[in-house]
């Protein structure tokens, strides 16, 4: 703006009592009305991409999700919940539980509002700013009433770059949101499954205590008619300590399990009164297949793309810098001066010159920004083929042991069983034999019992991968965003 002979600076436009004063305001109000339908009536709604998380975890996972809100579908949740402890609970009926009903879950819903409340505000055009004086003549007569009014120009053609910036982290934050759900029932069926493994061995592990306990029980009456010595005694003895240690190990590591599945579906007081099956599943009569695992695990992953969504912010981001380059912020208004008595009104304009700062340092962090994005991209894309071979290979692993245990080593020991109690009954072996490979056939069914256990959780780390996320194997890692508290953080930056 141009100087004033009031010292003024170059944004203000001045305005002063009278006709030429009220002509103006009249003008400035025209201007505000303007600016606001430019600006458009922008409102958050922070419920706005949860429909879009909701749609794809269902299709995904075959699961829903219920925003808790008080509304009358919470009320109809709650019921369903009540529906699905009532009956015998299964790895999905815990998951459900667990996806309507965790708190923590919850609580990473609002977290979406962070991406939706930047995208409200990349829309928005910033607001002018107005200053106001009055000067009162030292030598008396009317006073002087000085307005002012900047605003940056710039701002409305910089505003659909800031939009498409701001929906693509969006689009992201719904991305992560829905990974992170995805990851949260995987984690809810593992431990669904680790539970019904731990009730399992108990059942076990009190068969084996009570055989033992026959067992030295003989050893006490023998010892007691002389027939076996001490060192027989002790050992026997030891045996049935031994077990009863590990009985109470399997009782304390059913209740950590039954703990922490409560805690993971958010039950609390007589909502920990379920019931469930407490034997694994047994194998499925045929061999899953993993045909073409690689291709459909990169089709469905949900961590590429939102690699790919970080990657186009990256690019948008670059775009607004390289935009921006040269004239970052201008200001535009009017002036309007008082002379002689006479009006004087006329554009004005701001811009800066670029002399010290170019912004090189802020297009080179954009650039080095891009390119790390487009490298991840690359790198994500080879560890997701990485991590179907070895989900594959755990599967496969875990079921041919599992089967070979169940068709071969199983019946071996129920042949073992058999015969010696033929020659138990022909008085050729004692008791003690007897009771001995009773023990060893337990024995080998708690080892089916894990080999059973690592075949569910192998699958559930093959469910994961083909539903679009990385499961969480020894020796690897996910993407940047494979954990809910970084939802927020990706979709602010």
């Amino acid at each position: 703006m141009m100087a004033t002979d009031r010292g003024q600076s170059m944004r203000s436009k001045r305005l002063s009592s009278g006709v030429g004063g009220m002509l103006w305001e009249r003008r400035a109000g025209s201007v505000c009305a303007l600016l606001l339908l430019v600006s458009g009536c922008a409102t958050f709604d922070q419920r706005a991409g949860f429909s879009d998380v909701s749609t794809a975890v269902e299709a995904r996972s075959g699961k829903r999700l219920v925003w808790n809100l008080g509304t009358d579908l919470d009320a109809k949740a709650a019921q369903d919940v009540r529906g699905l402890l009532a009956r015998r609970l299964t790895a999905d009926g815990a998951i459900q539980v667990a996806l309507l009903n965790n708190r923590e879950l919850q609580a990473m819903y609002a977290e979406l509002g962070v991406a939706q409340a930047d995208l409200v505000q990349a829309g928005l055009l910033a607001n002018p700013v107005f200053d106001g004086a009055i000067f009162f003549p030292v030598a008396g007569g009317p006073a002087t009433l000085d307005l002012s009014v900047a605003l940056s120009f710039l701002d409305i053609f910089y505003r659909p770059l800031r939009t498409r910036v701001a929906a693509a982290r969006f689009e992201d934050a719904k991305l992560q949101l829905t990974g992170a759900v995805l990851d949260f029932a995987a984690m809810v069926r593992a431990a669904f499954y680790r539970h019904q493994a731990n009730e399992q061995r108990i059942e076990l592990l009190e068969t084996v205590v009570q055989a033992l306990a026959v067992s030295f029980d003989v050893t006490e009456r023998l010892y007691a008619a002389g027939n076996i010595t001490d060192l027989d005694r002790a050992r026997e003895r030891a045996q049935l300590e031994e077990a009863k240690l590990q009985l109470r190990a399997a009782e304390v590591a059913v209740r950590e399990s039954w703990a922490r599945l409560n805690t993971v579906m958010g039950l609390w007081g007589e909502e920990t009164a379920w019931h469930i099956e407490r034997r694994l599943p047994d194998l499925p009569a045929e061999p899953l297949s993993v045909a073409g695992l690689e291709g459909q695990a990169l089709r469905q992953s949900l961590d590429l793309a939102s690699a790919r969504q970080r990657l186009i912010v990256a690019g948008e981001q670059l775009g607004v810098r390289r935009a921006m380059l040269f004239i970052p912020e201008s200001s535009l208004g009017a002036e309007a001066e008082r002379e002689e008595g006479e009006w004087k009104v006329g554009p004005s304009i701001e811009v800066p010159i670029p002399l010290l700062d170019q912004g090189q340092g802020r297009l080179g962090r954009a650039a080095a920004e891009f390119r790390r994005a487009q490298q991840e991209y690359y790198a994500l894309g080879v560890r997701l083929r990485s991590t179907a071979r070895l989900v594959k290979e755990r599967l496969q692993g875990a079921e041919d042991r599992a089967r070979y245990s169940r068709d071969i080593v199983l019946p071996l020991r129920e042949r073992i069983v058999r015969e010696t109690q033929w020659q138990y009954n022909a008085m050729q072996l004692g008791v003690f034999e007897l009771l001995r490979a009773r023990e060893q056939q337990l024995q080998a069914a708690l080892a089916y019992v894990d080999t059973l256990l690592d075949y569910w959780l192998a699958r559930t780390d093959l469910e994961q991968l083909l539903s679009g996320r990385v499961p969480r194997l020894e020796g690897m890692t996910t993407s940047r965003g494979e954990r809910p508290g970084n939802m927020a953080e990706h979709a602010g930056r």
